[in-house]
């Protein structure tokens, strides 16, 4: 009905997150995905996993061809099953936190929902990046994701908001107007503290130079701002893209069903909360254009190992990429690439031969992940991987992909 809304360069498929293998994703998107026939292979699984996907550019009107007429650019998503597929009863439908709120530039009126989104790694919460809310301040919501109403009876956990869920005041956020808070989202437990969930967000519009924060809830359903970290070069877009990993390697996974451990904290007892990381979890920050002609550099990547959770004391090392490439305008935390289960042990990274080595308490030492670093006009385009260390992050790339 374009009385209401338009699907017009809505960019359906902004940004795609899984929640992995047997998960549900996040389709950022202005159409039902899965309409036009029953596509589903198997009966539905009461914990299946996700994809999220989103349309940034998903558009509601008022008062078409009236004098007040009002066009606003919203944004919204979906979360589909396995077989790609809106089930509302256990995916919540469309998101779109945005709707029904007061419009205009200064407020939600462009809040442009799901240019980033994403699952926590226990697939409790579900993550928004809204970078043009607040006269594109940007803004960053959390929500609990269910697939009951048992967490929404028994706990007040969130929605939660960079500017408040409750309070909607733009001067919680700790950047200037045109920052674009919500470029980039991700989440992890041991960013600040050991055993508590911190989320971080970028603003590649920040001062002119981009800029990072990490954000930890409180109980006044907001995310409140523990540390800022500041971009290196004007209009480098430093915090164009985001990943956070333990690339010194020092973490170790529990046994035991992923499934069975996602609701974390505030669980209801039916699940057991997942194991304490016993590693600080490193950073990587996008600056895709940062740019030094006499060094023919284009594009560069920060990666930030964790001073123990103290960020004003973090040094980063930048990875640089060729003139013109880009490098930087995406990054992953690849994992286990060859899908081997080893995510280096036994691997072409040297270990064990083979062998998986646990611990005497039964959990199982990680190895440091992969991490991919995109350089689409490098050439054809190329991603660069590089391996993590026992020392971070080893500076020469282990393998170019074109």
């Amino acid at each position: 009905d374009l009385q209401r809304e338009s699907k017009e360069n809505q960019w359906l498929g902004v940004s795609v997150k899984s929640q992995g293998p047997g998960g549900k994703i996040v389709v950022s998107t202005g159409m039902r995905p899965g309409d036009g026939g029953d596509r589903s292979l198997s009966p539905p699984d009461p914990h299946p996993p996700h994809v999220q996907t989103c349309a940034h550019l998903y558009e509601t009107r008022n008062r078409v061809r009236q004098p007040l007429e009002t066009r606003d650019v919203i944004g919204r998503c979906y979360v589909l099953s396995q077989d790609l597929r809106v089930r509302d009863e256990l995916d919540g439908g469309e998101w779109k936190f945005c709707e029904g709120r007061p419009q205009g530039h200064d407020r939600f009126g462009f809040c442009q929902q799901g240019l980033a989104a994403g699952f926590t790694a226990d697939s409790r919460y579900i993550l928004f990046g809204a970078p043009g809310t607040y006269n594109w301040k940007g803004n960053m919501r959390v929500e609990v994701f269910n697939h009951s109403s048992l967490d929404l009876v028994h706990y007040d956990d969130g929605p939660y908001e960079a500017g408040g869920e409750k309070d909607q005041d733009p001067s919680l956020i700790p950047v200037p107007a045109n920052s674009y808070l919500g470029f980039s989202v991700d989440s992890a437990r041991g960013l600040t503290r050991r055993h508590e969930l911190s989320f971080v967000a970028g603003a590649p519009r920040a001062n002119h130079t981009g800029a990072v924060v990490i954000l930890r809830r409180d109980s006044a359903h907001r995310l409140v701002p523990e540390a800022v970290l500041p971009g290196e070069q004007l209009t480098s877009a430093f915090g164009y893209a985001l990943a956070v990993l333990d690339l010194n390697g020092d973490g170790c996974a529990g046994g035991g069903d992923a499934r069975g451990q996602q609701h974390g904290e505030g669980a209801t007892g039916l699940t057991s909360p997942p194991p304490l990381p016993r590693s600080w979890m490193d950073l990587a920050v996008g600056a895709p254009h940062f740019f030094e002609r006499h060094e023919e550099i284009g594009g560069a990547a920060y990666v930030y190992i964790n001073p123990g959770g103290h960020w004003a004391a973090a040094t980063p090392l930048r990875l640089n990429g060729t003139y013109g490439s880009m490098f930087g305008v995406a990054l992953s935390a690849a994992g286990d690439l060859d899908q081997d289960g080893f995510s280096g042990e036994g691997s072409t990274k040297g270990g064990t031969g083979g062998l998986r080595v646990s611990h005497v308490d039964g959990t199982v030492p990680l190895s440091p992940p992969d991490l991919a670093v995109g350089a689409p006009f490098d050439g054809a385009g190329k991603v660069y991987i590089y391996h993590g260390s026992k020392l971070g992050i080893v500076a020469k790339p282990a393998q170019v992909t074109m």
